[in-house]
């Protein structure tokens, strides 16, 4: 700190004006640079008094409240003038300014160091399914069932819980307490809610199943803007874990998902042809399916005669699976008046066999997919004369000949193997005794039945064999201890073997639409892969594998909740259908994972105010592009929380 003259000089005049300050050297970073602290004026000292001054200013500034008595009067006079003189100017200009006051209202700065990102939850998926919650008018529905403002919410939880993270009521419980920001867009008391509230919700929704099942195809048909004229119906199996011997609904049966270890339980569905549920139902594991094909009539009349009342109207043609169309319900659907398209259950084609074997040379071919000709199909269309009423279309398939082709190659190559095998034991002498042979080819007819009734085996006696023993008639008694002991194995194969690698790939569709051309018919039946596709759905996006419920109404409530669930997801695939995007649920509930709702905190240096914001992040142009298909809004905003530290109860 040192005292510095400064001289200014009058461009005009001429005249040289000086003056003092006081100057001190700081560090900056581009240097040593000077600062002036005060202006002095003009001062009439010498070089040493010049020094002696800068040092009653650094003694002043540095706090000494009184400078030293032996000072020069004259020099301690500047001080005190040039220090009382700042004050004023000082207080003319005002306090310094708080820079909190002077940001806008509502604003605050938050140290960086401070910020902390906690609490995020999913939001994406929540968004996606309660668009389409609200936009079937759920909450209607259920109002009109009877249904309070709290079941609303717990249903709306229980069902989208179902189709954003598939699984047991228990790890729904667990999804919506600890994962999801669906409680925060519904509102209520969902964060705290327990497990048994939402078990009690399943049991409240499947006592309601008719009436909302009823006006939620009254809704989907409504958006859709028009009432199918074709249903496809099927019925599928699932298992339990557990004995589940309290379960009037759990029986053994043939496993859709070869489970033949676990009890069953069976249900199935009617859909339309966009793949939107029209009715369910819930059967025990050993139902047989076309049993269940009365009540589905029943239903769908039922259906019909509500959603059009008073309107004589067609009825819709139904496409179902060759297990439940046998010959007794293709009567009662004619009989009911009920068109359809199926494949018969018994193996029709065997009656066409002459013109399976040219269809290549007579039949039409009919390529769906860009000519290709592994998923093109030879077509033939044929009249019943003994019933003008039916046509049928005849079809062999390439892809589906190439894929019997080669399960028959891999049964039969099996099968010749397991023969060589047992060949091979009793050339050894291991097997000698006609009982044992006649046991081990029980075996084997049992585990390769469908290529066992093609061959024909008998066992080679070490002197006169006996006649060929054919597997597929009853057995013989077998031969005494005392019979030639048994040297070798033989078969031979039946020409009924020529006839089956003829007719794989073929099949024989049969309704009651004679308009119909071949390729239409055939169209037509293969709209049954969207009932598939709901199964699958059903099975694999909506947590229906497997069934933990050890009773029968909580199975049939939890079967139910994925049903509901299945609405909506069916809804907004077709929305995404008729924006012409083929994105499947699945491949969309992953893309909007990434969309989450966070709080973000932090405190305020200036104010010492500690702020909350919670909000959702900001949307990705893949999360944008699917809110607009779903014509999606945010269920609530911005929320913001401000409070001091030491104000927060712990």
């Amino acid at each position: 700190m040192y005292i510095r003259e400064s001289r200014v000089k009058n461009k005009k005049t001429g005249a040289v004006y000086v003056s003092h300050q006081l100057v001190e050297t700081v560090q900056s970073d581009k240097g040593p640079r000077n600062r002036v602290l005060f202006h002095l004026g003009r001062l009439s000292l010498d070089p040493a008094q010049r020094k002696t001054l800068a040092d009653l200013f650094a003694a002043r500034l540095a706090g000494q409240s009184s400078l030293p008595g032996l000072a020069d009067p004259e020099l301690l006079a500047i001080v005190e003038s040039a220090v009382r003189n700042n004050k004023i100017h000082q207080k003319k200009r005002g306090p310094k300014k708080d820079p909190a006051a002077s940001r806008p209202r509502g604003t605050a700065v938050l140290s960086p160091d401070s910020l902390v990102l906690s609490n995020s939850r999913s939001a994406g998926p929540e968004i996606a399914a309660y668009t389409a919650w609200e936009q079937l008018g759920m909450d209607e529905i259920l109002l009109s069932a009877g249904f309070s403002r709290r079941e609303l919410r717990l249903a709306c939880a229980v069902v989208i819980g179902r189709l954003v993270a598939p699984g047991s009521d228990l790890s729904t419980h667990r999804w919506l307490t600890s994962r999801s920001s669906l409680p925060e867009m519904i509102g209520g008391d969902l964060e705290t809610v327990g497990k048994d509230p939402l078990y009690a919700m399943t049991d409240r929704l499947w006592s309601a199943k008719e009436v909302i099942e009823r006006q939620l195809v009254q809704n989907s048909q409504a958006l859709s803007g028009s009432a199918e004229t074709v249903l496809l119906y099927d019925m599928s199996n699932t298992y339990f874990e557990g004995t589940c011997r309290g379960n009037d609904l759990a029986r053994r049966g043939h496993s859709k998902e070869k489970r033949s270890d676990c009890p069953l339980v069976s249900f199935s569905l009617v859909v339309d042809r966009s793949g939107r549920p029209i009715a369910s139902r819930i059967d025990p594991g050993n139902q047989s399916e076309p049993e269940t094909l009365v009540s589905v009539l029943d239903r769908l009349d039922a259906l019909l005669s509500t959603t059009l009342p008073g309107m004589t109207v067609p009825k819709p043609t139904l496409v179902m699976d060759r297990g439940i169309a046998t010959r007794s319900n293709l009567l009662l659907m004619k009989s009911r008046g009920f068109p359809y398209c199926l494949v018969e259950r018994r193996p029709a084609e065997k009656e066409y066999r002459k013109e399976f074997e040219t269809a290549r040379e007579t039949f039409e071919w009919f390529p769906p997919n860009s000519g290709s000709p592994d998923s093109g199909v030879w077509l033939k269309k044929v009249r019943l004369p003994e019933d003008p009423s039916l046509v049928r279309a005849l079809v062999l398939s390439e892809s589906r000949k190439l894929k019997e082709e080669g399960m028959d190659t891999l049964k039969e190559t099996r099968y010749l193997g397991a023969l060589e095998r047992l060949r091979a034991s009793v050339r050894k002498g291991t097997v000698s005794q006609a009982e044992t042979l006649f046991k081990r080819l029980g075996r084997l007819e049992a585990s390769y039945s469908s290529m066992a009734r093609h061959y024909t085996v008998a066992p080679v006696y070490e002197t006169t064999a006996p006649p060929w023993i054919s597997r597929g008639k009853k057995k013989k008694a077998s031969p005494s201890l005392a019979s030639p002991r048994i040297v070798d194995l033989a078969w031979e194969k039946s020409p009924l073997r020529q006839v089956r690698k003829t007719l794989t790939g073929a099949y024989v569709i049969e309704t009651t639409h004679t308009e119909l051309s071949a390729s239409g018919i055939w169209s037509l039946y293969t709209t049954l892969t969207q009932v598939e596709g709901a199964f699958r759905a059903l099975k694999s996006d909506l947590g229906v594998r497997p069934v933990f419920h050890q009773t029968a109404d909580r199975t049939r409530a939890h079967l139910f909740v994925s049903v509901l669930a299945y609405f909506l997801l069916s809804h907004i695939e077709s929305r995404f259908r008729r924006a012409e995007d083929t994105r499947s649920w699945r491949t969309l509930r992953e893309s909007l994972e990434t969309y989450t709702r966070v709080t973000v905190s932090g405190s305020d240096p200036h104010t010492g105010y500690h702020y909350e914001i919670r909000d959702f992040v900001e949307p990705e142009a893949t999360h944008k592009e699917i809110f607009r298909i779903l014509e999606a809004a945010s269920p609530c905003g911005r929320t913001q929380r401000r409070f001091k530290p030491e104000t927060v109860q712990m």
